[in-house]
């Protein structure tokens, strides 16, 4: 069961980026003799989390609640998520925090959207 703020997602959500988000930041410049000096340092927070459907689906006015929260809430919040409790908020860096595909096409919108992503970063 997934939890974001106060609103319960009834779908299962998979952690896209789980594997794949960078938890340390470095650079690299060279010495005058050619030797590298690198400079490492782990990132404490504002790991970008991706959560969603992938092939799965989710109903329309979920997800519409879910694009209504992100839209009003720019502030901290709870993510509960498998067990585990998360401070985030929503990622609005790069596009739009929430995205979704019609399962099939039609006017106004179909009643169940797939390939629905939610983006946030951690605190």
């Amino acid at each position: 069961m997934t939890t974001i703020d106060s609103i319960d997602i009834a779908v299962d959500l998979l952690w896209l980026n789980r594997d794949n988000t960078p938890r340390v930041v470095a650079n690299m410049k060279r010495a005058l003799n050619g030797a590298p000096l690198v400079q490492q340092t782990i990132i404490p927070a504002g790991i970008a989390m991706e959560l969603g459907t992938k092939s799965g689906w989710m109903q329309r006015t979920e997800f519409e609640q879910l694009k209504a929260h992100a839209a009003t809430t720019l502030a901290a919040f709870t993510l509960a998520y498998e067990g585990t409790s998360y401070n985030v908020v929503w990622d609005n860096t790069a596009g739009s925090p929430i995205t979704g595909e019609d399962l099939f096409d039609e006017v106004g919108g179909f009643e169940k959207l797939t390939n629905v992503v939610l983006k946030f970063l951690t605190l």
